[in-house]
């Protein structure tokens, strides 16, 4: 279950970077800033894609992680304390990246064009805003119905877990 939420939201999110890199030719998030005013449209549905990335209740993330968790406890509950403490470092560590790329205040290239204030940053296309849609909501859905997905991996980890037994 982790794998695919991870596929969804890491697909989701290199696309996110792609939209970004298209528009300022360049991906360092130091440069970045502020894209919130250029591109608010898009901020908000990269701000959805980080907020499942960050496993927020209602998408696929949140389930895998719970799921993660609630079978480390039984194996190790030290470890799985540890592996919390790295869910919550991964999760400010993304939310740094969204606040800093799309909701801070540098603007980006401004240092490049002080006097003209933001560069022209092309509208969010259908296309991409489509990919984006189709992402955000395939994670909601296997988010909020998680059975789907669990229906077709209980059978073979039980079948996994009856061999190892043996």
């Amino acid at each position: 279950f982790q794998m695919v939420a991870h596929g969804i939201t890491a697909s989701a999110l290199f696309f996110a970077v792609g939209v970004v890199y298209d528009r300022a030719h360049h991906r360092d998030l130091n440069r970045l800033g502020g894209l919130y005013e250029p591109m608010p449209a898009y901020s908000g549905l990269a701000a959805v894609l980080f907020f499942a990335s960050m496993g927020l209740p209602g998408f696929s993330g949140f389930v895998a992680e719970l799921e993660v968790v609630a079978g480390a406890w039984a194996a190790n509950p030290l470890w799985t304390v540890g592996a919390a403490v790295g869910i919550v470092v991964g999760v400010a560590y993304t939310w740094r990246a969204l606040q800093k790329a799309f909701f801070s205040d540098k603007h980006p290239t401004l240092e490049q064009h002080p006097k003209e204030g933001w560069p022209e940053f092309a509208a969010i296309t259908w296309p991409e805003v489509s990919g984006v849609a189709l992402l955000v909501l395939v994670s909601l859905f296997v988010g909020l119905y998680p059975r789907v997905l669990l229906s077709a991996i209980e059978p073979a980890v039980k079948a996994l877990l009856a061999g190892g037994a043996q």
